[in-house]
């Protein structure tokens, strides 16, 4: 049987950003990834000469974050072309761009309290931050306004860096990542799709001699004298390791991959009790011309009342406007649809729907899209859907959009530590220890771990 130095459950960020950094110090690793395409959420997929992100996404840093540097650490050069955009605020059918053309929108009480927000936020020093971890944002922006838009407009960029509503995300979270990212100053979409940043990592895996195995479910990690030693596949194959590195959610790994006789009463309980972030539904829609060509990232929301949006949905009601996220990647990256056509993304964090209900509120994300590029359902060649029980099917935790909520109480010091209790078992992605946004929190624990655990 075939030893490795380190195996690693899934082929996420995470864990193609673990490899890669493994294989370049010289270790024996192998992947093993249940799906048939590496990336996990962070892949994308062609139909009809059009390039499918599986999620819609921005990334916080771009060519300045964890992103690229993880990557260009190894000596490899970075293939990867960022198309720098920032995204605008609408609601009512109104564009603009977030604080100031808040101007008219809100009280000038209000508009002058927001710009404050906005500039104290990113004088904070990271001890001021750290303060902020266990207060939710909403509590924080009370400080400065209660106005209703200006906290649906914060709640929205929480919701693109946390995916969380503002009284769920951690104030301090959110802080370091807006202060992150307006020091960059670089946020961006991976030129071809999010699958250019996957397939830049699994080939510089497998540049260094690392083993890439799709299509290769795991069954159970195999535990002996208290020390995770191995893997079994559901094919029944047996892979050993030194270290095993998962990937994969926090729950599943725990509780039925390895299972919870191996660890105390009291981690069992503290990884049952963890929430995850938002889950969405997306809808990505191939258009047969370019019906709207100045359109780039769009996030649309219900303005009334946030608290009110979520508690009509929990009664399974539709609102009148929904928080959408909408992106025409073909308006800034033309690869990703055929010369003359036009693509057209669209998510919408909620918390986990039966499938009937996340049919109608499908038909509404895409009635609250035409509002803004008519014509949509006319002009469609296509109209794929993801529904969030098959993006759970697909990658766990409920469809949970980045993983364990960053949240008061699972930040800082209270989030999953990368090394586990059990001996040889470590974690890396969107449930451990770690800040940032999506893509960028993944690839940084990646980074941590190696510097921390490996020699």
């Amino acid at each position: 049987m075939e030893k490795y130095d380190a195996l690693i459950l899934g082929s996420g960020m995470g864990g193609l950003a673990t490899g890669l950094l493994l294989v370049h110090k010289g270790k024996k690793v192998a992947i093993l990834e249940k799906n048939s395409r590496p990336g996990g959420r962070f892949t994308s997929f062609e139909r009809d000469g059009f390039m499918l992100d599986l999620g819609v996404h921005i990334i916080s840093r771009g060519k300045n974050g964890p992103a690229t540097t993880c990557l260009e650490s190894t000596g490899l050069e970075s293939p990867i072309d960022w198309m720098v955009i920032r995204p605008v605020q609408s609601t009512g059918g109104k564009i603009f761009k977030f604080p100031r053309d808040l101007e008219g929108m809100v009280p000038d009480e209000d508009l002058k309290a927001v710009i404050q927000f906005v500039t104290d936020v990113k004088g904070l020093s990271e001890e001021e931050i750290m303060a902020l971890n266990d207060i939710t944002l909403e509590e924080y922006l009370n400080r400065y306004t209660t106005n209703n838009i200006v906290h649906s407009c914060v709640s929205r960029v929480g919701d693109v860096y946390l995916v969380c509503p503002e009284w769920v995300a951690s104030a301090g979270e959110f802080a370091r990542c807006l202060q992150w990212e307006a020091n960059a100053k670089s946020s961006a979409y991976p030129a071809g799709g999010c699958v250019s940043v996957a397939n830049a990592y699994a080939d510089g895996f497998k540049h260094f001699g690392g083993e890439l195995y799709l299509d290769t479910e795991i069954a159970k990690v195999i535990v002996e004298d208290g020390k995770a030693v191995g893997v079994t596949g559901v094919d029944g194959k047996e892979w050993r390791a030194d270290m095993i590195v998962s990937n994969a959610d926090i729950k599943h790994t725990v509780l039925d991959l390895v299972g919870e006789e191996h660890f105390d009463k009291e981690y069992v309980d503290y990884v049952n009790g963890l929430e995850y972030s938002l889950c969405s539904p997306v809808v990505r829609i191939g258009l047969d011309t370019v019906l709207d060509s100045d359109i780039k990232m769009l996030g649309q929301f219900y303005a009334p009342s946030q608290h009110e949006y979520y508690e009509m949905l929990a009664r399974e009601e539709i609102p009148e406007e929904l928080n959408v996220f909408l992106v025409s990647p073909s308006n800034f990256d033309p690869a990703t649809a055929p010369e003359g056509k036009q693509l057209v993304m669209l998510a919408s964090p909620v918390e986990f729907m039966n499938d009937e209900f996340a049919e109608k509120y499908i038909e509404k994300m895409i009635d609250t899209a035409e509002g803004y590029i008519p014509g949509l359902r006319e002009h469609a060649i296509f109209i794929d859907k993801s529904l969030p029980s098959q993006i759970a099917a697909n990658v766990g935790e409920g469809g949970a959009v980045i993983g364990v909520a960053q949240k008061p109480g699972q930040v800082g010091s209270g989030r999953p530590k990368i090394k586990t209790p059990l001996d040889g078992l470590f974690l890396v992605g969107g449930e451990v220890e770690g800040s940032g946004v999506g893509v960028e929190l993944v690839v940084g624990t990646a980074m941590k771990f190696v510097e921390n655990y490996v020699d």
